[in-house]
């Protein structure tokens, strides 16, 4: 059997709405991991949240890898070393924080194992929680920032359109700069252009010399598309929005609650009718 790679999600893919990995889901990644085919665990959360995710599954060892921030940074996980990072520009995170602060939005980013924001709300607490995340206040994100930051987060809870209206405002003036997509209805984010979980699944699949027709790729939110457009299989959970399920080769009869992952693992890595 052919080696083969499988770039899951975690939020609404791998974990449940509880966040918790089922143990189907977990059987089925030791099942694909011990017939010698490789799991990448590629989400928009930050490095130490997607390597606490790694721990739990027990991938921290050779030749297992993992994706944070949308595809800004690719990991090894045995080490926790960035094989690559890609980061904003300062003037580009300084733009983000000052026009969301006018817009009435929360904004954070990230550097050192931190999330940081200029002041603290209940939305940053509910991101801590949900991430098993630390943040820090800084009272100036400009000065702050040492290292070009991988992303730039906005959050509103609510639902209101103003993310929505956000984008739509600011998509000229950060033409070239930042490109937006949406991690979930309550999260719009923004990477350097050509970064995102697509290009990380294309460069690790060349790194590693797997050919992209022998990838699959699990998802469930607009942040996923570049992903399964990318791989040889795109599958789309049917509790997926409906822009990625359009595009998928593949959706799920069950749910992130189901261990809709595991059909795919069964399906398509280990082939298994």
């Amino acid at each position: 059997m052919a080696e083969k790679i499988l770039f899951t999600d975690l939020d609404g893919t791998l974990l449940n709405d509880e966040k918790q990995i089922s143990g189907k889901n977990r059987k089925a990644i030791e099942q694909a991991v011990a017939m010698g085919h490789r799991v990448v665990l590629s989400s928009g959360r930050a490095t130490q949240s997607v390597y606490k995710q790694v721990r739990k599954l027990g991938l921290d060892r050779p030749g297992c890898y993992a994706i944070a921030f949308n595809g800004a940074a690719v990991l090894r996980c045995d080490t926790g070393e960035a094989l690559y990072e890609k980061g904003l520009d300062f003037e580009v995170a300084e733009y983000l924080f000052r026009e969301a602060k006018k817009a009435g939005i929360h904004c954070q980013t990230y550097q050192a194992g931190y999330t940081l924001a200029e002041r603290h709300s209940e939305i940053l607490e509910f991101y801590d929680r949900s991430t098993q995340g630390k943040s820090k206040i800084v009272p100036d994100i400009r000065k702050a920032l040492t290292t070009h930051p991988p992303k730039v987060l906005l959050a509103e809870l609510t639902h209101s359109g103003k993310l929505e209206a956000f984008k739509e405002a600011h998509e000229a003036a950060l033409a070239g700069k930042a490109e937006a997509t949406f991690s979930c209805r309550e999260y719009l984010e923004y990477l350097l252009p050509g970064v995102n979980k697509g290009y990380a699944l294309g460069w690790l699949c060349d790194y590693l010399n797997v050919p992209r027709a022998d990838s699959v790729a699990a998802g469930d939110e607009v942040n996923d598309l570049s992903m399964i457009r990318a791989a040889g299989v795109g599958a789309a959970m049917v509790n997926g929005v409906e822009a990625l399920r359009a595009e998928a080769d593949y959706i799920t009869q069950a749910d992130n609650n189901h261990d809709g992952l595991a059909e795919i693992i069964y399906r398509f890595i280990l082939e298994e009718s």
